[in-house]
């Protein structure tokens, strides 16, 4: 059977020898640039062999190879590039990946190594009484950057995800990357996502999520239908409780019972359910500042706390600012089927500049926008919205904090202080007149130290 190769590159001119030989050899060759291959689903044509040319790095993988990384009949990747491939390809492809080649010698090697990745393939043939067999090994990239604080967190992530129900509590502004965060803590365990649930604790009141957490026995007037509950249809998996700082006081006394025992009893009934789950809490406040002055039991507290993750916002890591920028740009590429190339100088220090109150779901936000209404093969100033070209970096500022509560200008300005002091406590108490002992124990609850 003829050997079925795709070339994809945005630079086919470059393997015109290559591509005229082809014609002397016993295989089909198609050729697409990585804008028609974004368009097309892969995956019912069964390839045996991809040549894939990358003049960029994937930061975000397009969705037919994920697609194709799924298949699980025999086929094989050559990779052109200057780096090598990813963690992430290399997680989806595992030994697919025949070879990595650069630009500079894969002109001229191109052929031999084609030749031998279809040596390679014969000896992995199909028979009546041979399959080949992989394994994908879950791969969980991690939050985006590369500044130290997140490498720390997603070194943490695969600690908490060895511990398959411990309790998690994780800490962030909006759009700070909270439920990517708990969603990566699953998927470290290589769990369905039929297996996660998210509950909004906000405005929910205790009858609600008593019934919605542990079911109801019989029809009730009080608690709704008979049905079962949240910690009986999600066993082995995950929920996660956002704006857990709002749960009522009996849920909270409830869940602390679940997490001791692993066990409950629907409301109504009497017998007892096993149940593992794990419960990752979601928060934008110090949640400690909740149990000292709000009454947030200190029990279930402490349990959520055991594994804490607190995410910096992006004005704490702007060197990631064109990193994120960068991934949603080929991630929104793929979506709208564009090919822009990168983002002008102009523009890069427009949103380095920017304060970005909404973080990393803002600057996606801002990315979608800019591809979607872009011509041309780069993202300009003028695809950026007015509020990033018009606000200075004081209004900015005051349009941030016009969003803050009392407490959040509180550890703002005390941020200010201790970077005009360069972290000098005597110096920064006398200016915020306070006593260094008062000043510790701010920067201990807002986590500045």
């Amino acid at each position: 059977m003829q050997t079925k190769v795709l070339f994809i590159s945005d630079n086919l001119s470059r393997y015109h020898n290559f591509i005229r030989r082809e014609n002397g050899y016993d295989y089909s060759l198609e050729l697409l640039t990585h804008p028609e291959a974004n368009k097309r689903s892969l995956s019912g044509e069964f390839y045996d062999l991809f040549i894939i040319d990358l003049d960029q790095s994937w930061l975000a993988l397009p969705p037919w190879i994920i697609e194709q990384g799924q298949q699980h009949y025999f086929h094989q990747y050559i990779f052109i590039s200057e780096k090598p491939v990813s963690g992430e390809l290399l997680s989806l492809l595992n030994n697919r990946i025949f070879r990595t080649i650069k630009h500079q010698s894969a002109t001229d090697l191109l052929q031999k190594v084609v030749d031998e990745a279809r040596e390679n393939a014969r000896k992995h043939q199909y028979s009546s009484s041979m399959e080949y067999h992989f394994t994908l090994k879950p791969y969980v990239p991690g939050l985006l950057g590369n500044h130290p604080s997140i490498k720390g967190i997603n070194k943490f992530i695969e600690i908490v995800g060895r511990a398959r129900y411990a309790p998690c509590l994780i800490r962030g502004e909006r759009g700070a990357g909270k439920q990517t965060c708990a969603q990566l803590i699953h998927d470290a365990n290589n769990l369905r996502d039929n297996l996660i649930f998210v509950k909004n604790c906000e405005n929910a009141t205790a009858t609600d999520m008593l019934s919605d957490f542990f079911g109801v026995e019989t029809d009730s007037e009080i608690y709704g239908p008979k049905r079962s509950g949240l910690f009986e249809q999600y066993s082995g998996g995950t929920i996660i409780l956002r704006n857990i700082e709002k749960m009522h006081p009996e849920v909270q006394a409830k869940l602390l019972l679940y997490l001791e025992d692993r066990s409950f009893k629907s409301i109504g009934g009497t017998k007892i359910v096993q149940s593992n789950i794990r419960i990752i809490g979601t928060t934008k406040f110090d949640l400690e500042w909740f149990v000292r002055h709000q009454g947030f039991n200190s029990g279930l507290y402490y349990h959520l706390k055991a594994f804490e993750i607190v995410l910096p916002s992006i004005r704490e890591r702007r060197e990631d600012i064109e990193l994120i920028a960068k991934y949603y740009l080929q991630h929104f590429n793929y979506i709208y089927n564009k090919s822009i190339k990168r983002i002008s100088s102009s523009a890069k220090n427009l949103m380095k500049d920017y304060n970005w109150p909404g973080n990393v779901k803002e600057i996606k936000d801002v990315m979608e926008r800019a591809v979607y209404i872009s011509s041309s093969e780069q993202i300009n100033t003028n695809e950026l919205p007015d509020s990033l070209k018009k606000n200075t970096q004081t209004s900015k500022q005051e349009e941030h904090l016009g969003n803050c509560s009392i407490r959040e200008l509180e550890k703002i300005h005390i941020e200010h202080v201790l970077q005009r002091t360069k972290g000098n406590k005597s110096k920064a108490a006398g200016i915020l007149d306070i006593s260094r002992t008062t000043l510790r124990e701010k920067m201990r609850q807002y986590g500045l130290e």
